[in-house]
């Protein structure tokens, strides 16, 4: 008996953040009793992993992908599915009676928000990034202000921006950017919500950068005037010892260079002879003559 082989190929495409559940057969296709072997190979962007139950399960992702067999069938479930898992998955199926095999492309639609100034005024922006089909973007509460659109294509990707400048005065704490994605089986929407709290995180690059500057060179500008007061103190307090010392040195004299003392008009000098009156000296020299000549006469 020859073994049956289906093979499915699909593409499909998620919103960021969502939990995904990709199918691989039903319980009809692969017989659990006859079963081989289940194997998922992905092929990511920049790496590759598999799961696999044979008869024990091999995971080598390690990434939050687990497998589940429901009544559904073998599935593989993705949990908050990011622009990380962008890739090919591929299932393969095989028991007694033959294969199943299908192969997913997956693609994630992301859309993201952020918050930037430019010359004082805030810049709501939003960004969607998807594959083979254009969103449209809004905010919501919608508001009257200007704002503008913009749309690259980089091959299969599209890429479109929305920016809405906020003047000072708006009052609103969050907005909500949504994206709108057409497709033959209808619209899908995604939402993301910016908060308009703003923060270190929320400020551009380059304005960030001015505040740091500022910063820096208000603190360097302090230091250094406080350096030049320390030192203009410190030259203040040597030149007032200096002086101090000057004044010093010529007040405290050596002995030699002490100046005369003033003596009284009653002290006289030791060495100084006492100097006696003119008329006493005659007299004294007269009566000596006399007590001679007398001698002299007898």
């Amino acid at each position: 008996m020859a073994r049956s082989q289906t093979r499915v190929f699909t593409e499909q495409t998620f919103i960021s953040g969502r939990n995904v559940t990709l199918q691989c057969g039903n319980v009809t296709d692969a017989k659990w009793k006859e079963l081989i072997y289940i194997v998922w190979n992905i092929s990511l962007q920049g790496r590759k992993c598999w799961l696999g139950l044979s008869p024990k399960l091999d995971n080598t992702c390690n990434d939050g992908k687990r497998l589940y067999n429901t009544s559904d069938g073998v599935s593989l479930f993705i949990p908050k599915i990011s622009i990380e898992d962008e890739g090919f998955y591929s299932c393969d199926i095989s028991y007694k009676g033959g294969s199943y095999a299908v192969n997913v492309s997956v693609n994630v639609n992301q859309l993201t928000t952020r918050l930037e100034s430019e010359n004082s005024l805030r810049i709501a922006i939003c960004s969607s990034t998807s594959k083979k089909t254009e969103p449209t973007l809004h905010w919501e509460p919608a508001l009257n202000y200007s704002s503008n659109n913009s749309s690259v294509k980089n091959g299969t990707s599209f890429i479109v921006v929305n920016r809405l400048y906020l003047p000072n005065e708006v009052n609103i704490s969050e907005l909500t950017c949504v994206a709108t994605y057409k497709s033959e089986s209808g619209s899908v929407q995604q939402n993301s919500t910016l908060h308009l709290t703003t923060g270190p995180k929320d400020i551009k690059p380059s304005f960030l950068l001015e505040t740091i500057a500022i910063t820096v060179g208000s603190v360097c500008f302090i230091l250094v005037s406080l350096a030049m007061v320390y030192i203009l103190r410190r030259k203040l307090y040597d030149l007032s010892a200096l002086k101090m010392l000057c004044c010093k040195s010529k007040i405290s004299t050596t002995p030699e260079d002490k100046p005369p003392q003033h003596m009284s008009v009653c002290t006289k000098p030791a060495d100084v002879e006492e100097v006696e009156p003119y008329a006493s000296y005659i007299q004294r020299v007269n009566s000596i003559y006399n007590s001679s000549a007398e001698l002299f006469n007898a």
